[in-house]
């Protein structure tokens, strides 16, 4: 995702045991469906049942302490994969490798860039680059990072009607190729703008990004997140999952196609 911009506090769902200290990362540099019922049902309420912990990392990260990770409770990873379709990051790989061999679930995410190309040919770019879910029990589904333009128009200049078919069109490839929708990482003020409160994307996991001691306001669509990113912390994206961790393995393992 995109550089860090503020930390946050600690979640209160999140046991003391999951909360990150000092020790879990070291890094060089500074910036970093709604759930298919299926893989995760029954849920706790998700704002007050349990959460496994998790980060996102990208080159802003340089280096990770993965054990350290999984000593102080974390359990799975997102790491960049690809932008567009002309960038591949080049720090995934050993990230990737890194994640797994300390025993993190790991997973890919996109940076999407609508304004450059269309949803097709992005979701082709990055399921041949790292963003391939495989049925392993080991692999999260890709995630698409839906962020605001770094410049200019904030919807990449697309109207709503355009954005919507430009997530759609990368849903739909997504799914064809890997046998899974993707999670949509967003924020509710950015998805109910620029898609004019799409709400027809509910059956896809919501990463919610929202920084602070609770979740807030969910994008239109949406009853709940199935992840949360709720702070940075010594220059780590901290994410949870909203439920336990039988759950979460049960999430990453069952297709949906």
């Amino acid at each position: 995702l995109s550089p860090p911009r503020a930390s946050g506090p600690s979640a209160d769902i999140v046991d003391a045991a999951l909360e990150p200290t000092a020790a879990t990362a070291v890094t060089e540099g500074t910036p970093p469906a709604a759930v298919e019922p299926s893989a995760t049902a029954p849920l706790r309420e998700w704002r007050t049942g349990e959460g496994v912990a998790g980060v996102d990392v990208s080159r802003y990260q340089r280096s990770v302490d993965w054990p350290g990770l999984v000593a102080s409770g974390h359990a799975f990873a997102f790491v960049k994969a690809t932008e567009g379709t002309n960038h591949r990051s080049p720090t995934h790989d050993e990230q990737r490798d890194g994640a797994r061999e300390a025993g993190i679930l790991q997973g890919a995410y996109h940076y999407a860039r609508p304004g450059q190309s269309s949803g097709t040919l992005q979701a082709r770019f990055f399921h041949a680059n790292g963003g391939a879910w495989a049925p392993d029990g080991l692999t999260l589904p890709g995630a698409l990072d839906l962020e605001a333009a770094e410049e200019g128009d904030t919807c990449h200049g697309l109207t709503p009607a355009e954005m919507t078919a430009w997530v759609r069109a990368f849903s739909d490839e997504y799914r064809r190729l890997s046998g899974r929708v993707p999670v949509i990482y967003t924020k509710a003020e950015l998805w109910d703008e620029c898609t004019g409160a799409d709400t027809s994307f509910g059956d896809h996991p919501l990463w919610l990004y929202d920084h602070g001691n609770a979740p807030g306001d969910l994008p239109a669509g949406w009853d709940r997140p199935t992840l949360w990113q709720r702070a940075v912390e010594n220059h780590l994206d901290r994410n949870v999952f909203f439920g336990t961790g039988e759950q979460l393995i049960s999430w990453v393992s069952a297709p949906v196609r």
